[in-house]
């Protein structure tokens, strides 16, 4: 079998799978090719992004001017205390809730109001029909364009039934003298203007508020600037007299209850007194007070009581020990007369002890002297004792006394107790009736003073906010800006681009380079064959002439046979041949060497039976021509022409036979000698078939699979191709040298 046929090849991996085996977990960014993107889609951002700039300027030109003027409010701290130090309500603290609540306010319709009264805005005309722009109108357009639709999908109204119907009836006829209006008028119209240009802004953290409104008169725009600063002001003005007025209406009535109800308290408890016999002196009952001196008294006398006895039982122990023949020095003191003696009768008793141990000492107690000392001695003793016995009985007496005084005082406040217990439940309810009647007066006295205090804070005038920086008329128009506008026209051009650029980029992309062809077929390619047209530069002459030198070398060594070479050029899809040079430069480049060529063009219907000289050196012929030649019934296979004798001939009068085949993808054979071709090269369309497409067809058409030996790019814009190729690349080196 010829080593042509013998050739297969393999397109079982399928498309887009990586040769060396790696998977999904060594995904890696490969930067050339997303800078080969972005090279390639390049022009599409561009455009887009110029499209962009061109709508903004479009957008710039079709819009009025307009002018805003900016006025500074400021939220005075030290006011907000002032005004808590004189009024019953303070006033709230300025908190991030307080300050945007503050924004809202001035941002509301009843403010909006005041201002169009002010500045009397509900009769000016050019304020009420402000100029539109070309701009606001295509939008007012598509609006009004896409309202039918927005009503189409919004949700119906839900169905109300009968009962519903008839309640809602009754309703109005009873509601009929509170019918509102709802007709807008000219003063409507004028605060919702106003609402929808005015802009209000927090300054960062701190308690500076900007009002700011945008108008397309420079000078109305500051004077409503300076309109709202100033309603703003006087606005809290107002509503802090009007709060204040209206807390004192309502302090005042409440003031005329509480009086009649503190009145009614008291005399309530100075009833229950009166039917209860219950006496009152220093603020205290007369029961209570007589318990509290009981009491006390009772504490002072159990303590002279426990003196006295103590004292008793010192001196009964004294007594005692001089019973036992104890000799007694001293004697306790009596606080009477009769202390002085008796220290003196101690001392004399000492002087005379000592005395006395002295001479039994020296002489012994025999001596004279020792024994009148002896006699002197025991008469101090007997003398101390007597004194002893009379401070003892009148302890003793003291005693008594103190102890009947604390029983009596005891069995007195027992009685008083008795009598107090017996009537518990009346002082309870003494007790209630006082705690109600101080409650009413202290809340009558507290709502006294907050009434008088916000009497006078009704003309207060301080307001806690402050115009510090008012409205001037702008120098210049606040937009549009046009800068910006540009930008942002640039920017979004730009976005939308790159989106539409990857889009392009991720959908999956046809065959535009011989590496391609290499990866995702696993098929040779001999290289791009570029646009021809009048006037085609040089580079891609050389291009287009490298390109046939390969497939010449292809056709060279891969042929060979000594009978003659049949080559089939295979389109992959249907185009218009006549617009390629592949063909006819391949076979003039085969010719090159002194061999018979010949060129079977299936578009050329002219007949020519073995020419001479061909043109360029070579010969051509057509397919229908050279068919009918050797057109004959009587074959076995049903064919109309004699495919041996045709094959014979070729053969033997030609070294390459060069015969354009039918498309793969349009044919279930793709020639009427496709079963005698020696060799294939694979025509692909450069940029419109895409590797599944090229897969499946050659996979339908196993001769030629067995036969491709090459393949090659046609119709490929040189400077386009060079985007999808990787730079610095052999397959660039080779195409563009």
């Amino acid at each position: 079998m010829d080593p042509v046929q013998e050739r297969v090849f393999s397109h079982s991996r399928p498309p887009n799978t990586p040769s060396d085996g790696g998977g999904r977990d060594d995904f890696q960014i490969d930067f050339s090719r997303l800078m080969r993107a972005a090279r390639r889609q390049a022009p599409i951002v561009g455009v887009c992004a110029l499209i962009g700039a061109v709508l903004a300027i479009a957008a710039i030109l079709g819009s009025v001017p307009r002018y805003t003027a900016v006025e500074t409010v400021l939220l005075d701290e030290e006011r907000a205390d002032l005004l808590n130090q004189v009024s019953p309500l303070p006033n709230a603290v300025l908190s991030d809730s307080s300050i945007e609540s503050e924004v809202e306010i001035i941002k509301s319709k009843a403010l909006a109001y005041d201002v169009v009264d002010r500045l009397g805005l509900d009769a000016d005309e050019d304020f009420l029909n402000p100029p539109v722009g070309a701009t606001e109108e295509v939008l007012g357009l598509v609006s009004y364009l896409t309202e039918p639709l927005a009503e189409l999908l919004s949700p119906p109204e839900p169905q109300r039934n009968e009962r519903s119907t008839q309640a809602d009836d009754a309703t109005q006829e009873n509601d009929a003298s509170d019918v509102i209006d709802l007709d807008v008028t000219p003063r409507d119209r004028a605060a919702s203007i106003l609402r929808q240009n005015l802009s209000v802004s927090r300054v960062r953290r701190s308690f500076v508020i900007e009002i700011g409104y945008s108008g397309f008169d420079p000078v109305r725009s500051a004077r409503i600037a300076r309109a709202y600063g100033q309603t703003y002001e006087r606005f809290q003005l107002e509503v802090a007299g009007q709060v204040a007025g209206n807390a004192a209406d309502w302090l005042q009535e409440r003031l005329v209850t509480l009086e009649k109800q503190s009145l009614e308290a008291g005399s309530a408890v100075q009833r229950f007194r009166a039917e209860n016999g219950l006496v009152e002196v220093r603020g205290n009952l007369l029961t209570e007070q007589q318990q509290s001196e009981l009491a006390s008294e009772l504490v002072a006398s159990g303590a002279d009581t426990a003196g006295a006895r103590a004292r008793l039982d010192s001196l009964q122990s004294l007594l005692d020990r001089a019973d036992a023949g104890e000799p007694i020095v001293a004697v306790p003191d009596t606080g009477g007369a009769s202390d002085s003696l008796v220290e003196e009768l101690r001392r004399e008793y000492l002087d005379a002890s000592m005395r006395y141990r002295r001479l039994v000492d020296r002489f012994g107690e025999d001596h004279p002297q020792a024994v009148e000392l002896g006699q002197s001695i025991d008469e101090l003793q007997s003398i101390i004792r007597n004194e002893l016995e009379q401070v003892t009985e009148s302890a003793r007496i003291a005693y008594e006394v103190a102890r009947s005084r604390e029983e009596s005082l005891r069995s007195n406040l027992q009685a008083a107790t008795d009598t107090s217990d017996a009537n518990v439940a009346v002082r309870g309810r003494l007790r209630q009736l006082e705690a109600i009647a101080d409650t009413y007066a202290s809340i009558y006295r507290d709502y006294l003073e907050r009434y008088e205090v916000t009497s006078q804070q009704q003309g207060f005038p301080i307001a806690s906010v402050k115009v510090i920086s008012p409205a001037e008329v702008p120098d210049g128009a606040s937009s549009p800006q046009k800068k910006s506008m540009l930008m942002s026209g640039l920017l979004l051009g730009g976005l939308i681009g790159v989106m539409i650029a990857a889009a392009l980029e991720l959908r999956p992309k046809p065959l535009r380079s011989a590496s391609e062809i290499r990866r995702q077929l696993d098929l040779d390619c001999a290289g791009l064959i570029p646009v021809q047209s009048h006037g085609s530069s040089e580079a891609a002459e050389r291009t287009t002439q490298r390109t046939v030198d390969r497939l010449a070398r292809s056709c060279e060594t891969m042929g060979g046979n000594e009978a003659g070479t049949i080559v089939s050029l295979v389109p992959l899809v249907s185009f218009d041949s006549n617009d390629s040079q592949l063909p006819a430069r391949l076979a003039e480049r085969l010719a090159r060497g002194m061999e018979r060529v010949l060129l079977v063009d299936r578009s050329e219907a002219e007949l020519t039976k073995v020419p001479g000289a061909g043109r360029n050196g070579y010969t051509m012929t057509g397919m229908d021509g050279l068919l009918d030649d050797y057109a004959t019934t009587d074959q076995p296979n049903g064919r109309p022409y004699d495919v041996e004798a045709i094959v014979d001939h070729l053969r033997a009068n030609f070294d390459y036979v060069l015969i354009e085949a039918e498309p793969l993808s349009g044919a279930v054979e793709y020639g009427p000698l496709s079963s005698v071709y020696d060799l294939a090269i694979l025509r692909i369309p450069w940029g419109a078939i895409r590797p599944a497409l090229a897969s499946e067809a050659i996979s339908d058409h196993p001769q030629c699979k067995a036969r491709l030996a090459t393949s090659v790019l046609e119709g490929a814009k040189l400077r386009t191709a060079r985007k999808y190729m990787t730079p610095g690349s052999y397959e660039e080196r080779e195409t563009y040298a």
